[in-house]
């Protein structure tokens, strides 16, 4: 196929996407065997070079965490810098203050005031020993605002320090990771009967994920996480779906109900399925040439809010398993979780239970 062809039939597939809210695309996918036809050592290569791939992503997506935590840190070492000074100007004030009251000299004022030999110099004298309180009050108060900035200056200064080692540290793993990886790549491809072939299979996949494959993943957890805002509307709307006991409420959702939902609000394929089984809820379809598989948990969370928070356990795309920073990032980026308040103000879930066909949810009102 001549590069310019091939260089359209990808731009045109992607053309396509953005014209479908959600839809796997079924383009012309690379001319891969299905991942379970695969031979054992040519699969993993291919898992393996995914992987790298993901992970390259989540390492410059760390770098720019690692750059913009840096800039922080010098911004806030130079305020610190500029507040220290202002700190020592307002010390040498505020000692002058206690110095001054300590030797005497406004208790010697205080008496000068009572002396004052008419009503006119009693008050034209206390207006000027007002002013000087006054102005003792504000350099005192002027030296604990320069104390209190200080102090926190220095707090955000220690938690950057701290937030920049933890990133390192994580560029340090996703590095490693990488490194063993690409090390277990060119033995495998070094071991090959058909290197040539496996690094086409390689390549092709690789271009079939980063130009399709994430783009079309991304729109369905997009289209997810926009139904989830109508899902506590959906509940309401459902007999027998929310279920009462004084403060105690129980949410049934059942499988079938929870694909209907989805399926009419978001627009799905109806080859994608959600099935609820033990303790997890798994979501699988395939449309054309591309596959993908879902595996994730509820669990509940009380900071900043009370949230049944969506976990993605495993992303497996076309058989192959993608890594979990690939999951992390689909998370921060897509809110499916579920937000009891929104049902009734001040419900708070307490547990959530997938037994296979039906998810249960206990709640209870809560006024703290």
């Amino acid at each position: 196929m001549k590069p310019v062809y091939t260089a359209c039939v990808v731009c045109f597939s992607l053309l396509a996407a953005m014209f479908v809210p959600f839809s796997f695309i079924s383009a012309a996918a690379p001319s891969l065997e299905s991942a379970e036809q695969l031979d054992p050592q040519t699969r993993q290569l291919l898992e393996d070079s995914l992987s790298v791939t993901e992970l390259d992503h989540e390492i410059t997506r760390i770098r720019q965490e690692e750059n913009t935590a840096r800039t922080r840190y010098q911004q806030l070492e130079q305020q610190a810098l500029t507040s220290e000074q202002q700190l020592n100007d307002a010390k040498v004030q505020s000692d002058k203050i206690l110095i001054a009251y300590y030797t005497g000299e406004r208790e010697q004022l205080r008496n000068a005031f009572w002396a004052a030999g008419s009503i006119s110099g009693v008050i034209a004298f206390y207006e000027y020993y007002k002013m000087i309180l006054d102005h003792d009050q504000q350099i005192m108060t002027d030296y604990r605002t320069r104390y209190e900035q200080i102090q926190s200056i220095r707090s955000d200064l220690l938690r950057t320090s701290t937030e920049l080692r933890t990133i390192g540290s994580r560029l340090t793993v996703q590095r490693q990771r990488v490194s063993s990886l690409q090390t277990r790549i060119h033995s495998g491809l070094a071991s090959s009967s058909e290197p040539d072939t496996a690094r086409q299979l390689i390549n092709e996949m690789n271009a079939y994920w980063e130009n399709i494959g994430l783009y079309e993943v991304k729109n369905y957890f997009q289209a997810l996480a926009q139904s989830m805002q109508q899902f506590p509307a959906f509940l309401e709307s459902q007999p027998g779906a929310i279920r009462t006991n004084g403060r105690q409420y129980t949410i049934v959702i059942e499988q079938q109900q929870l694909n209907d939902f989805l399926h009419q609000t978001a627009g799905l394929p109806d080859s994608l399925q959600f099935n609820f089984e033990q303790d997890r809820l798994v979501v699988h379809g395939q449309e054309g040439q591309l596959a993908l598989e879902i595996i994730g948990h509820y669990e509940i969370e009380n900071a900043p809010q009370n949230t049944m928070r969506f976990r993605v356990d495993q992303l497996i795309f076309n058989g192959f398993r993608l890594p979990d920073t690939t999951c992390q990032m689909l998370e921060n980026e897509f809110d499916l979780g579920f937000y009891p308040e929104q049902i009734i103000p001040y419900l708070k879930a307490t547990s959530v239970g997938i037994v296979p066909q039906s998810m249960t949810v206990q709640l209870e009102l809560s006024l703290k």
